[in-house]
């Protein structure tokens, strides 16, 4: 039924173009449409007005729908905000920019009004955080890392991380530690968390955590076997300073004791190592352990020749010169051109009071290798002696060699009054 009227409807169109065509202006026609029970009639005139009214309102209505479509509205708000998102994102990068280029100022300006956008990220926190510590602004840096610790969780280490890392660059070694312990439980391999925690340890001393933290150093290859060897050196030196500290609860010579077991446990290349031998020797020689630590030096020098440790050995007086001479003059057989060992023999012969010898060894320790030192110990030898003009010229060489404080040791007693 309704095809058929939409083609009737159709036909009766046609028909009116028709006869519009051919004879509307002397007759204006009538139309009559029957549907059913209803019926339409109107002339052709009236029907043609109707229709281009129609068309005219509905033309109308498809404009002013064109000009405020809603869409154009939601359209404009999203585009609005893509803008502003866009703004934001200009000056984080041009933040980013300013923070590549070390200006910290505006750098930290533009990361955090990027901050305000809702496409802001943690990369504007962090960034601005330390954009801020560079202006020396702790409070800022911290408002920025606590503010993205809240807003971005996921991020937690990362932040923590670079908390740390500031903490530590601020001296604020403590507050490290704190953070950094408590990354650790949840990041047990992290190498950048254990490289940073070695770096705390040895600014605060705290051998003790950086001994237990060595097998983890070693297990992550945060450090190679050099310096994990390094590092083990530290602690053992370390330990025999602590323990030689303890004279509240203990006296010198009980600490000695527990020195000596502590050395003979200690590997045997620590006991020809010239830096810990001359570390243990100066520790027992402070606690009044002369002859202790006179052997060590001398275990070590038989082990393994020193240069340092012979000049020590020369200096420090442990209780037994002449024994010490003996010991010397061996060592000079195999090492007849050696400057330091011909020093420290010219010393040990004036602790003995053989000043002829010590004067001897001075001039042949000159010939072989001038020093300050040997120029310095011939001077005030000299001059006890009286020999007033030659000593003045050594003394001068020692002052344009300058260079050691001379050890203190006894002089011709006799001569010296003059």
């Amino acid at each position: 039924m309704i095809k058929l009227y939409l083609f009737s409807l159709l036909a009766i169109v046609l028909a009116l173009l028709v006869s519009l065509y051919l004879g509307f202006p002397g007759d204006p026609g009538y139309l009559l449409i029957a549907f059913g029970n209803t019926t339409f009639e109107t002339s052709l005139f009236a029907l043609l007005v109707a229709v281009i009214v129609l068309y005219l309102v509905i033309k109308l209505i498809l404009i002013v729908f064109h000009w405020f479509n809603p869409w154009h509205l939601i359209r404009f708000g999203r585009n609005y905000k893509a803008h502003l998102r866009a703004k934001s994102r200009s000056k984080t990068v041009e933040g980013l920019l300013y923070f590549t280029r070390g200006s910290w100022e505006s750098s930290y300006n533009l990361l955090k009004k990027g901050m305000k956008d809702s496409d802001g990220n943690v990369v504007n926190y962090l960034a601005a955080a330390y954009a801020a510590y560079k202006l020396g602004n702790k409070e800022g840096w911290m408002n920025c890392l606590e503010t993205a610790e809240g807003k971005y969780p996921a991020a937690r280490s990362t932040i923590n991380s670079l908390k740390a890392q500031l903490l530590f660059k601020s001296d604020q070694l403590e507050q490290c530690v704190a953070v950094l312990q408590q990354m650790k439980t949840s990041s047990l391999n992290d190498a950048s968390l254990l490289q940073l925690l070695k770096e705390v340890y040895l600014k605060l001393n705290d051998w003790e955590q950086l001994e237990k933290l060595l097998p983890a150093l070693k297990k992550n290859n945060v450090i190679d076997e050099e310096e994990a060897e390094l590092i083990r050196v530290r602690i053992f030196m370390e330990s025999l300073y602590r323990m030689s500290n303890q004279r509240v609860d203990f006296s010198d010579a009980q600490i000695g004791v527990q020195l000596e077991k502590v050395w003979k446990k200690a590997p045997v290349s620590y006991k020809q190592d010239e830096r810990i031998v001359k570390h243990y020797a100066e520790i027992l020689f402070k606690l009044d352990l002369k002859e202790q630590a006179g052997k060590a030096i001398e275990v070590a020098l038989n082990k393994s020749w020193s240069d340092e440790l012979i000049k020590r050995y020369g200096e420090f007086d442990f209780g037994t010169p002449h024994q010490q001479l003996l010991l010397a003059e061996s060592w000079i057989q195999g090492r007849p051109g050696n400057a330091s060992l011909l020093v420290a023999l010219g010393r040990i012969a004036m602790r003995n009071e053989l000043w002829g010898k010590a004067r001897e060894y001075f001039d042949t320790s000159i010939e072989v290798a001038p020093s300050a030192e040997a120029h310095g110990e011939l001077a005030r030898l000299l001059k006890s002696l009286g020999e007033t003009q030659l000593a003045d010229e050594h003394q001068e060489k020692f002052v344009q060699g300058i260079g050691a404080e001379l050890p203190s040791f006894p002089m011709p007693k006799a001569l010296d009054k003059t």
